[in-house]
């Protein structure tokens, strides 16, 4: 790249410092470090949320899928799913959380069944949000790697490091502020790029269209109920409607943001206008590779695999100035993911642990620094993670998939907890154990991973009422 476009992406990280030492300014509390305070207007959480979910795996895999042989739109099916599941979360799950101030989710679960119960969808969720995040992390190490061509392993630990400065000073204040400028820097960044592909394509827009319609690029609905495909109708809705009630729902990483707003009507209008966004945001990443298709036809011979493709493009065929900007917008994508990770994993880790294992008070200044070697101690288990999802060839799926084996089980527990009448905590905490055993069959199996969160969920609702019914008739016998 020309020396500008170093000059940019400079600034645009001094930007994202520099916002996480002004909101570090006031961090004297868990409420302030981990929910800024429930300061949070509505358009500011969305645009978090929003920002969070899209992470590089988005902006760099859904122009792959579509560029792929076979690849069309067929993925919007699922995203369909995530605008359903945000209007069940407004309408059912954000009240029962608002009804307490909590810090995280899992203490509405110890509320409900108990300590151990909390203390096991805290693991379930450790685990689901740092592999998943782990593999984010290498998408935006991906880009660093194509830009400053140095090795991966140099641009994951670049990557992390950045992350970890301004989430570890302002907490989720800093976080939620930079996402917001992340995700205006990430459409700005896909709008470049979406008309520099426009006026580069030889045909322009009438090629594109062509291209796309002879390679059936936007075919959209499957009516293919076959269950080894990913993104038929059928079950690309209920995976996809399973999917966003488990990662908006039962994942404190999203859940937080909402929790940071100022009442349960600011939450309510972020999450369903969350769902909106995403929605459209895929669409457009999804035409960008088309766009793509139509430019290159097939792979260059110089790339790994279409992943890389989008930050090639802009380095080879954009003015020094325009592929800053869509560089700074794929990082924009990761780091949002990466740092918010961190954060919540962090408030996970102090409110659901810590505090329950502690018999002695922590004073707010203790648990605050407390939670920034958390942060540091998990931006170390994220480098480690990105680093062995290194040889992932399609980051979308393996994004999506990785969350798919234990979220079904996180689910299952707020489901339970939410709507029926169970109260024997053993019983929630088999089930979730039984839904994950379910899932990791299906894997061995081969089934895909769009069944995962639907099976699961289902075989830990059923598991924990059969506990719940083999304890009721224990307990039934010895009272005789």
């Amino acid at each position: 790249m020309e020396p500008i476009a170093y000059f940019i992406l400079i600034l645009y990280f001094a930007a994202l410092v520099f916002i996480g030492a002004l909101c570090s300014r006031k961090q004297d509390s868990l409420s302030e470090f981990f929910l800024a305070g429930r300061t949070m207007p509505a358009w500011a959480a969305m645009a978090a949320v929003v920002a969070t979910e899209t992470s590089a795996v988005t902006f760099l895999g859904a122009p792959a899928m579509t560029f792929a042989e076979g690849g069309d739109f067929s993925f919007l099916q699922a995203a369909f799913g995530y605008i359903v599941a945000r209007i069940i979360l407004a309408l059912y799950f954000l009240p029962k959380f608002f009804e307490r101030e909590i810090v995280t989710i899992y203490e509405f679960i110890g509320l409900r069944f108990g300590k151990r119960a909390q203390k096991t969808t805290g693991l379930f969720f450790f685990v689901t949000r740092s592999l998943a995040a782990g593999v984010r992390h290498f998408a935006a190490a991906l880009v660093i790697s194509v830009i400053l061509k140095i090795d991966l392993t140099s641009a994951i630990i670049v990557t992390g490091i950045v992350s970890l400065i301004y989430s570890y000073m302002g907490g989720i204040s800093a976080v939620i502020w930079t996402e917001v400028l992340q995700l205006v820097v990430m459409i700005a960044g896909g709008i470049v790029a979406f008309f520099y592909l426009l006026h580069l394509v030889p045909g322009g827009w009438s090629q594109i269209i062509a291209a796309g319609v002879a390679n059936h690029k936007f075919t959209f609905i499957h009516w293919d109920w076959n269950p080894s495909g990913n993104y038929s109708l059928f079950i690309g809705v209920l995976w996809g409607t399973c999917l966003s009630l488990s990662s908006h729902g039962a994942d404190q990483d999203i859940v937080q943001r909402l929790l940071a707003c100022r009442n349960l009507r600011s939450a309510q209008t972020a999450i369903v206008g969350s769902g909106i966004f995403v929605f459209f945001q895929f669409l457009f990443f999804l035409f960008i590779g088309v766009m793509l298709f139509a430019f290159y036809g097939t792979l260059p011979p110089d790339l790994e695999n279409a992943n890389q493709l989008l930050p090639y493009f802009s380095v080879k065929n954009m003015r020094p100035e325009a592929s800053a900007l869509v560089i700074a917008a794929i990082l924009s994508a990761a780091l949002s993911s990466t740092a918010s990770a961190l954060n919540s994993l962090s408030s996970t880790s102090v409110n659901d642990f810590i505090l329950a294992w502690r018999s002695k008070q922590l004073d707010s200044a203790q648990l605050v620094r407390i939670s920034r070697i958390f942060t540091l101690i998990w931006t170390v288990i994220l480098i480690v993670i990105a680093i062995l999802a290194s040889g992932s060839q399609n980051i979308l799926e393996t994004g999506l998939s990785i969350p798919s084996y234990t979220s079904g089980s996180l689910l299952a527990a707020f489901l339970l907890g939410i709507f029926t009448p169970l109260r024997q905590q053993n019983a929630i905490i088999s089930g979730m154990f039984g839904g994950l055993i379910v899932v990791l069959f299906l894997s061995y199996c081969g089934y895909p991973f769009t069944w995962f969160i639907p099976a699961g969920t289902a075989a830990a609702i059923l598991t924990a009422y059969g506990v719940e019914w083999v304890m009721n008739q224990r307990h039934t016998s010895e009272v005789k």
